[in-house]
């Protein structure tokens, strides 16, 4: 199981993949705050500015990010590949959506996109790097 080679001090190679891994989770439980924030104050499927797609999406990731945290502890693979997926298609739809409303009334109303951009590119940057280290560790230890 890979949480115990994760949490497991002896794999100094490990270094960086849970150095990374652990910005990730980071990134994705602050995505689940907000989410989580937003459904206190609206209700399930509060995001009525915007269409129905949208509006579950969004409500979606309230769980889609935690899962993402809980995969990478325990399927790494699995993690990182729903973490890139979720970050591409939630930057499409907030820069869509950000786009359209500046648009519609010329005032750019999403203060949180230049952070979310920036997560999004360290995720699409990092996570060829972090998987080919876990495939070659696991590798490794197959051959052990």
């Amino acid at each position: 199981m890979w949480s115990k080679y994760l949490f497991n001090k002896k794999y100094p190679e490990l270094n960086s993949v849970r150095l990374i891994l652990g910005i990730y989770a980071l990134g994705f439980l602050y995505g689940t705050k907000n989410h989580l924030i937003d459904i206190f104050q609206d209700g399930f499927f509060g995001y009525t500015y915007v269409s129905w797609p949208i509006n579950l999406y969004w409500t979606m990731l309230t769980f889609l990010d935690p899962l993402t945290v809980f995969l990478f502890i325990y399927r790494p693979l699995k993690g990182i590949t729903l973490a890139v997926l979720i970050m591409a298609s939630d930057l499409l739809i907030n820069l869509s959506v950000t786009f359209y409303f500046y648009q519609q009334t010329g005032i750019f109303t999403d203060g949180l996109l230049a952070k979310q951009i920036s997560f999004g590119l360290f995720v699409f940057i990092t996570s060829p790097y972090v998987k080919k280290k876990v495939i070659n560790f696991w590798q490794r230890m197959e051959n052990c």
